[in-house]
């Protein structure tokens, strides 16, 4: 690919896993661990082990869907920051040792918050962190988008430094 299209894939490939050739394909673990995690705690449901709504059944699968949304929206918005150099076929840099512990932090905070937001709505109440109050909600929300952006920042500001030592 070229033009900032293929630049865009690159840097993805090398810090996300995410492959756009014929032979790499997106690694999926993530999807498939918590949907197989989804689909005990619903028949565990069916069965009438537990009495959760459905909501808190598939809870892993939402935790999963608002981290990868928060991880692209962080992503491409952070790849528009990048300082791209005179040359359209000059090969992109490839960032390597991301800081993998700001995504872990950020699907803790993400988990916590989807926590609280169900048991907001639910009327059901644990201990302070998953206390089901708004305001954890919001605040680990905005913890978990803080990880994102302190991730992809390091990415782009390694990029910038590579592309001005050229």
């Amino acid at each position: 690919m070229s033009g900032e299209a293929g630049r865009t894939a690159e840097v993805l490939r090398a810090e996300g896993s995410l492959g756009v050739s014929d032979n790499s394909q997106i690694q999926g673990l993530g999807f498939y661990l918590s949907g197989f995690v989804s689909l005990v705690l619903a028949i565990l449901k069916l069965t009438g082990m537990v009495q959760w709504s459905w909501w808190r059944v598939f809870l892993p699968l939402w935790v999963m869907l608002g981290h990868t949304a928060s991880y692209l929206l962080f992503g491409f918005l952070c790849l528009f920051a990048v300082r791209y150099g005179e040359d359209e076929e000059e090969q992109p840099a490839k960032v390597r040792n991301a800081r993998i512990s700001y995504q872990l932090a950020s699907l803790v905070f993400v988990l916590i918050s989807m926590d609280n937001l169900l048991r907001w709505l639910e009327q059901s109440y644990w201990f302070w962190l998953c206390s089901g109050r708004m305001a954890m909600v919001i605040l680990f929300g905005a913890l978990a988008l803080g990880a994102q952006l302190l991730f992809w920042a390091e990415i782009v500001r390694r990029l910038n430094d590579h592309l001005y030592e050229r």
